[in-house]
Formats: structure tokens, C-alpha cells, sequence
């Protein structure tokens, strides 16, 4: 019974919905970039790992986990185009001693294979 009950979990997150969420969840809520690139191709794999080159000398002299702000976000926009199916989502950003901040993000997916990834993301800037 719990093995029907992973798998069904495990075909959930096999959707466009599910990788978006689970994106947003790694790299923005966790910052957690290394998870982030597992659910990703194309453009949105090349931009995590120049990232990943980038933060590697940081994240080797301190927690993330000190630094990191408290996150929520709303998925504002679903809509199909073509092959792929574009997300946005509403982010609140609470750092500690600061006023919180607002951002956008549209994620783009693309079923490759057998698999829903994450092949773009794009923060937008939010007016004040």
C-alpha cells in the first residue's frame, strides 16, 4: 500500500505543475541551486550551473541556511503555448531587519522524454 501511494506521489510531481513547484521550492524557498538543476534542461540548466560556478566559493564559507529570507509565493498564471507551459508566480521575499520585497518569476516547461522540466526562468521586475 505505501508503494502505490509513493508511486502515485512520484507520477504527481511528473507534471508541468509539479516541476514548477518543485523548482521554486529548490531555488528560491531553499536556495538550494544544486537541486534546482536536477529539474532542469536547456536554458534554465546552462544559467543554474554558471550560477553554481559563481556561489561555489561563497557557499564554501558559510550556511545558506543563516542567510536565507523567508519566501512565499502564489502561482499567478498557467497558460499552455505549444509544447511548453508557461508559469508565473508572485513571490514575497522577508530577509530579517529589512522591509520584505516582491518579485515575479515565469518559469517555462517542456515534457522531454518522459520527464516535465524546467527548460527557463525569468524574474520580472515588480512595480512599486
Amino acid at each position: 500500500m505505501a508503494l502505490v501511494a509513493a508511486l502515485a506521489g512520484c507520477s504527481r510531481g511528473n507534471t508541468p505543475e509539479g516541476v514548477a513547484e518543485r523548482f521554486v521550492d529548490a531555488y528560491y524557498v531553499q536556495i538550494d541551486q544544486a537541486q534546482a538543476l536536477e529539474l532542469t534542461a536547456a536554458l534554465a540548466r546552462d544559467k543554474l550551473q554558471r550560477e553554481l560556478q559563481l556561489v561555489a566559493s561563497a557557499r564554501r564559507g558559510g550556511s545558506v541556511a543563516q542567510a536565507r529570507p523567508k519566501i512565499e509565493y502564489t502561482r499567478t498564471l498557467r497558460r499552455p503555448e505549444g509544447r511548453q507551459i508557461l508559469f508565473r508566480y508572485a513571490l514575497t521575499i522577508k530577509p530579517t531587519q529589512v522591509p520584505p520585497m516582491h518579485t515575479q518569476v515565469l518559469i517555462t516547461t517542456e515534457q522531454l522524454g518522459e520527464q516535465w522540466k524546467v527548460i527557463n526562468f525569468t524574474e520580472l521586475d515588480v512595480p512599486h
